[in-house]
């Protein structure tokens, strides 16, 4: 369109002393043109939304002296947490404290500082102290923290399944509220719908609490990784970004290292044996038991009521109704 046009201006016979004015003309035809072209290529070209900012750029601002405290409930992802935090503590040479494991007490920043530890680890979250005591500016420099989270119906199918036959002594031990029993036989002798239904219960009594809890303790905060067990499945590498970034480990070298030494625990690899935390219940089985859950009033709507408070989406993979 531009040639054509630049052609019939070229073509127009006009005297020696309008020169300039066909010059002009010309200028002005090719700069109306050109402007409308990248007036149509805008148009269907918009532009792209800027990236959102990098875990990296997130983080940027804590206080990288500051102690790292992860918290985590039962069955949000604690034995995959725990692996890949010790080897990162091996591979840094950082000391560690997992579940005040050699005697050590750590259930603070406090405590974490007078240990000398870079990061303190507890399974039970929610017994962290101290964690809403400071002023906002004094509490953003204190610690940074690492919250671990679940899907609650996924984490009660989870531990449906996981208590079935674990091996741990509470649910071995037999108590009044089970009919004399242990939890573990209890939810072996009822049919699959009563079993969540105690699993729900129990659940109610333990993380389904207490994820919210923390949540609201620490959520908000600039310096909080909420982390979502379903993230490793879905970005495993971008997820170790993000828990590398809180942990303020930026040096090339050291992120290598991370990286070689994380990879084993990636279970959501092709031909990747899963690991006893990581749950083997059959596609249809898990598929099932959601539906179950899903059309049990109570209890999907303690569920939704769960997810609104740790900002999980109403509905998860049971469906819509």
């Amino acid at each position: 369109l531009v040639r054509m046009w630049a052609a019939m201006v070229g073509r127009t016979t006009m005297s020696p002393d309008v020169d300039s004015s066909r010059a002009t003309l010309r200028t002005l035809l090719y700069t109306a043109l050109a402007g409308v072209v990248i007036w149509r290529w805008h148009a269907t070209h918009p532009p792209a939304s800027p990236p959102p900012p990098s875990s990296v750029a997130r983080f940027a601002q804590c206080d990288g002296s500051s102690p790292v405290l992860v918290g985590t409930h039962h069955k949000s992802g604690t034995v995959l947490l725990t692996h890949l935090l010790r080897d990162a503590c091996r591979a840094l040479r950082w000391t560690c404290v997992f579940n005040h494991d050699g005697g050590r007490h750590c259930a603070s920043a406090s405590e974490a500082r007078a240990l000398g530890a870079r990061i303190c680890f507890l399974q039970h979250g929610i017994r962290f102290q101290g964690l809403a005591a400071a002023p906002p500016v004094a509490e953003g420099e204190a610690y940074r923290f690492v919250h671990a989270v679940r899907d609650p119906l996924e984490l009660v199918l989870s531990g449906y399944s996981y208590h079935l036959r674990t091996t741990e002594r509470w649910a071995n031990r037999p108590e009044r509220r089970w009919n004399g029993t242990t939890y573990r036989r209890y939810l072996n002798a009822l049919p699959l719908e009563a079993g969540l239904l105690a699993e729900m219960r129990h659940s109610a009594r333990d993380n389904l609490k207490t994820m919210p809890r923390l949540h609201a303790r620490v959520g908000a905060r600039p310096c909080t990784l909420t982390l979502r067990f379903e993230d490793f499945s879905r970005d495993w590498e971008g997820t170790l970004s993000s828990l590398w970034a809180v942990l303020g480990v930026r040096e090339a070298a050291q992120l290598a290292a991370l990286a070689r030494v994380s990879e084993k625990h990636n279970v959501y690899r092709h031909n990747t044996t899963r690991g006893r935390h990581v749950s083997s219940t059959s596609s249809d089985r898990r598929t099932a038991m959601r539906q179950l859950l899903r059309h049990n009033r109570d209890a999907i709507a303690r569920i939704r009521e769960v997810r609104r408070q740790i900002g999980y989406p109403r509905v998860g993979q049971e469906g819509s109704a």
